[in-house]
């Protein structure tokens, strides 16, 4: 390794948010959950958490089964079982912290994103759950608990087994748990459909009112076209309000604007807003109708920059069916198609408005700390770039978990690689601008120790880099 060069004394990187954070969905009711290395490779750059959805209804027959594998369907749309048909939830009393939604949370985690859990409960979950849950989900930080979202709807069991009313009382008490067992745990309020433009009033506001103090974010889903029949249900142009509906971009951003000032109303506060669930359906018209609504709904926010805008949820990456980046292959499930959007929003999230702020200051050793995906402290280095690289490589410490930004493409190194190769992302990059490496080192088990909230880590030696510009050879040239 003689040709590697130790890097210049680093600055000290820190994180803070972005003026409007990207989430994105990873599995559902409609696809499965696909490795965050893949995602990353895909798309050049993490996202701020990563959504799962799962349930939680372990007094049901049939439960711990998914509601799919366990009861038949009625046949008529998604919702048509006992209980939702998301992955069950595996914590729990006697429940199973090695269960498929813990290693998911670890994946994202250890890949310098958090953790959205998107769940739907019970109402009738006592507190002592709740109590087990929330020292389960402690060590993964500063994640997210989306409970019981579209808590104005119909559709998921627990509005159709408890008043709205049940429902803001069972969301109340989840939260006085929450905030003692794990305070670090954000809570979300996931509601906002505007029933009356004239008045402002959302759906169901005396009932749901106290959601919106007991919830540290306030979000709404928005889709600006949606088959809700899918999957049994074909989308036919005349099946409009029997299959499908078209919301239409101006009524979503009329939407958006009419439930914050409304909550702000309410509360005399002001927690922002984010959306959870953000897309337009590809079986409404199509893919690339999909992909223009979709992005102009992207680029009007850069347009507008709403301050009050904190954050999107794209849904999702992979589906089965058309709201995905990625179509699932029906004949392979481990295989993802891109769909038109793909090449859409691998730009659009390039854009500084999109990524959490940095700031650079001169720092001694090589310290870092993790505490959350847009509030960390790395270390940077700028490299002068003397010509069009031919190779360029890093090596790092073999035992440290990192995320690596390199120029504008973002790399993980699990512990055990030693170096990582960034010569695509230095040969477009404009050389008349020091070439920038910065990294983080998030908990390489996706935990942060117990009782902490941060992760506090150093590498053991500076990082070393490898640079040819020219491939020149004693013997032989490859161009003749």
């Amino acid at each position: 390794m003689a040709s590697f060069k130790a890097l210049s004394p680093p600055r000290r990187v820190t994180l803070s948010p972005a003026s409007c954070s990207l989430d994105l969905g990873d599995g559902s009711e409609r696809g499965e959950y696909v490795n965050q290395d893949y995602i990353l490779t895909t798309l050049g750059r993490p996202h701020r958490a990563i959504s799962l959805m799962y349930c939680y209804y372990p007094f049901d027959k049939g439960w711990p089964k998914r509601a799919s594998v366990a009861h038949k369907n009625d046949g008529r749309h998604s919702w048509g079982y006992p209980y939702d048909d998301y992955f069950p939830f595996p914590g729990g009393p006697k429940g199973d912290t090695e269960g498929n939604a813990f290693q998911q949370m670890r994946d994202i985690r250890r890949h310098g994103q958090e953790v959205t859990l998107t769940l739907t409960m019970d109402c009738a979950v006592p507190d002592d759950h709740i109590r087990v849950i929330a020292r389960q989900l402690k060590p993964y930080g500063r994640m997210r608990i989306r409970l019981n979202h579209e808590c104005d709807g119909n559709w998921f069991t627990f509005n159709k087994r408890y008043s709205y009313q049940e429902v803001a009382d069972f969301f109340v008490r989840f939260s006085r748990v929450l905030k003692r067992e794990a305070p670090e745990i954000l809570l979300n309020c996931c509601w906002g459909h505007v029933a009356d433009f004239k008045t402002g009033r959302l759906s169901y506001e005396k009932e749901l009112f106290p959601l919106l103090g007991a919830a540290d974010i306030w979000s709404t889903d928005q889709y600006v076209t949606l088959h809700y029949g899918w999957p049994f249900k074909d989308c036919e142009p005349e099946d409009l309000d029997k299959t499908h509906k078209i919301v239409g971009l101006k009524t979503v951003w009329q939407q958006l604007k009419g439930i914050h000032k409304r909550f702000v109303q309410m509360t005399g506060r002001d927690k922002g807003l984010e959306i959870g669930e953000f897309n337009t359906d590809g079986n409404v018209g199509g893919e690339e109708i999909q992909a223009k609504l979709t992005g102009d709904f992207y680029r009007q926010v850069l347009r507008e920059k709403p301050s009050f805008l904190k954050g999107v949820t794209y849904y999702q990456f992979r589906d089965r069916g058309r709201l995905g980046l990625e179509r699932e292959d029906q004949n392979n499930s481990e295989n993802g198609l891109a769909t038109p959007s793909m090449a859409f929003y691998k730009k659009i999230i390039q854009d500084p408005y999109f990524h959490p702020k940095e700031s650079w200051e001169k720092v001694k050793g090589l310290s870092l700390e993790w505490r959350a995906s847009d509030d960390s402290d790395g270390l940077g280095w700028n490299i002068s770039l003397k010509g069009r690289p031919v190779f360029m490589e890093l090596l790092f410490d073999k035992g440290a978990n990192l995320m690596i930004k390199a120029g504008e493409k973002w790399v993980y190194k699990k512990p055990g690689v030693e170096w990582v190769d960034v010569t695509l992302a230095a040969v477009g990059w404009n050389r008349s601008n020091p070439f920038p490496v910065v990294v983080f080192a998030p908990p390489a088990d996706g935990l942060n120790p117990k009782g902490a909230t941060r992760v506090a880590s150093k590498l053991a030696r500076p990082p070393k880099v490898r640079i040819h510009y020219r491939w020149k050879s004693g013997r032989s040239h490859l161009l003749a």
